[in-house]
């Protein structure tokens, strides 16, 4: 044998032996194959699509049972009560993907409803199905989204149609003598968006016009920073517009310790009642036990987490407790893989640093330190600074703390960092990037101390409100106008990705980006929320906290003195 043809075996062979040792070329590529959804609870008459991604042939979609539910080309039906697998079958590789689904009956939230002409209530589908509302007689109810709005004495039915299901509910429209058909004016203030109005407000009042058809709406619009202090004006003087934008927590409060601002009990009790809004998305707005705002719009902190660079270093899902996180973080640091980002704006800092705090005192107790009620001096807050601290010297942050914001988060969509905290405004511009956004997730932070803390509490929540002033002339009307409006606000404003919803949504929302979908429902599932330290606590202390919370990045401070500072600056 000639030594070049040894030579030639001998590499026929190398090669025949790597390919032994990494396995055939397919299947890595099969590895990735996934059907979209493996488990799924839907109501009768819902649709839902399902994708097998990575297929080598065609799918052949099939269901185990067609009475419960149907497939076509991944679209499934819901048909009735009880559980189906839906199948995908790869024609190339024989291999079936499954999808356990499980039916359940529908039902709206009221079969009747009696209610007052000028007044409005809500009704929900179980599940939150997304409807196409009618009314049978839209001269005494009409009714936009689930919100039935009175208009005069007589009986409407109320149908939500679910592909080829229907419930219905009858309204009995009473005479209200507080109502007339006389032409009212209704004044609204709020913030200028750099071209007047949003399209969100814009278009809510425009749906509203056929439901409050005697209602004239004269809205103005004001810079924002103008606009903060010719509010506080205007409340101290007792001359607030019928209706105004204001911000939630320890803001509207100040209206509501002066009287200022009408309570809305009786018409969010309707609401509450039928599932349209929650307690925890109207905390923000309630002192004293009453309610005082209508929340339409907010968004929240959220970890957004890059999947593809954890399962670089062998971890399978988003780690669930504070022991899991370290052990991922150094092994990200081991394969030279940066764990966290964060800019040196103070803004940022909070926001690594609250929720932190947050999971480790709980919600409740960083809501009364916020709003004034306890002091800072708690041991709780030393820990969880002294985790934040612990972080920075285990080099879980890089050399990222000079950055800036844009920085940072192109660095966390460069694929450079695996962990980003941040607001849930960012979804859109990951989104924006579709290879990118496959590899990201949604979650928050572990819970530090689970005697106090649980998942489910974030730091932001509702924040935009609208309130109606106590001195209206037409503080009756107003109040289901604003109501009414500021339901709408949300769907739109959620729609339209410049917000999370509020309410319930009860809508189809498949336009919406899936990150923006993720955190809307680590919303609807929250336990309770704490607005960001710099909007809850009154403007004279924001400076000194902010102020403290950059000292603790830089590492100036352990979390002994950081809290030690703060009660002795502020409380």
């Amino acid at each position: 044998m000639s030594k070049k043809l040894s030579m030639i075996l001998g590499l026929l062979m190398a090669i025949v032996f790597v390919i032994g040792l990494t396995g055939p070329v397919g299947a890595n590529a099969a590895s990735k194959v996934k059907l979209s959804a493996t488990k799924k609870t839907v109501y009768v008459g819902e649709q839902f699509g399902l994708e097998l991604t990575g297929a080598k042939g065609t799918v052949k979609w099939s269901s185990s049972s067609k009475k419960v539910a149907t497939v076509k080309d991944g679209l499934v039906t819901a048909v009735k009560t009880g559980k189906a697998t839906i199948k995908a079958k790869d024609s190339k590789t024989n291999k079936t993907y499954k999808c356990n689904i499980t039916v359940k009956k529908n039902s709206l939230s009221d079969k009747t409803l009696k209610i007052k002409a000028g007044e409005s209530a809500g009704l929900t589908l179980k599940g939150n199905t997304p409807a196409d509302w009618t009314s049978s007689d839209e001269s005494v109810a009409i009714v936009n989204n689930g919100t039935v709005t009175a208009l005069k004495k007589g009986t409407a039915t109320i149908t939500a149609k679910v592909g080829s299901k229907k419930y219905t509910c009858k309204v009995t429209v009473a005479a209200n003598a507080d109502v007339t058909d006389e032409p009212v004016e209704l004044t609204l203030w709020t913030i200028d968006t750099g071209d007047g109005l949003s399209d969100a407000f814009i278009r809510a009042i425009d749906d509203l016009k056929k439901a409050y058809p005697n209602v004239t709406l004269n809205p103005q619009t004001f810079e924002q920073n103008y606009y903060k202090e010719k509010i506080r004006n205007s409340a101290m003087a007792g001359d607030l517009p019928d209706i105004f934008f204001t911000w939630s927590g320890a803001f509207l409060g100040e209206f509501a310790d002066m009287g200022m601002v009408y309570c809305l009990d009786d018409i969010m009790a309707r609401y509450m009642k039928s599932g349209d809004i929650t307690q925890v998305m109207l905390d923000n707005t309630t002192y004293n036990d009453k309610h005082y705002g209508i929340p339409m719009g907010m968004s929240v902190v959220v970890l957004y987490v890059n999947m593809d660079l954890l399962n670089q270093v062998g971890i399978k899902s988003v780690p669930k407790t504070l022991d899991d996180l370290y052990d991922c973080c150094d092994k990200l640091v081991a394969a030279g893989i940066t764990p966290f980002g964060c800019a040196g704006e103070t803004w940022c800092i909070s926001e690594y640093v609250e929720p932190i705090i947050e999971k480790t005192i709980g919600a409740k107790a960083l809501d009364k330190i916020f709003s004034g009620k306890a002091s800072f001096d708690n041991d709780g807050v030393v820990e969880a600074a002294d985790v934040f601290t612990d972080m920075l010297n285990r080099g879980y942050f890089g050399n990222e703390r000079a950055l800036d914001n844009g920085e940072v988060s192109g660095r966390f969509m460069d694929g450079r960092i695996a962990f980003y905290m941040n607001g849930s405004w960012n979804c859109g511009m990951f989104a924006g990037d579709p290879e990118f956004a496959s590899k990201v997730t949604v979650s928050e932070f572990p819970v530090i101390n689970s005697k106090n803390s649980k998942i489910g509490e974030l730091i932001g929540g509702p924040s935009d409100t609208l309130a109606v002033s106590a001195l209206s002339k037409n503080t009756g009307i107003a109040a289901e106008y604003a109501v009414a409006l500021g339901k709408l606000i949300s769907k739109y404003g959620y729609l339209q990705g410049t917000g999370l919803p509020t309410w319930k949504i009860g809508y189809d929302d498949s336009g919406v980006n899936a990150l923006t979908r993720q955190v809307s429902k680590l919303c609807d599932s929250a336990k309770g929320f704490v607005l960001f330290g710099d909007t809850a606590m009154p403007a004279y202390e924001k400076d000194p906290y902010l102020d403290s919370l950059s000292k603790l990045f830089r590492g100036e401070l352990d979390g002994k003195a950081f809290t030690k500072e703060l009660a002795e600056n502020i409380r």
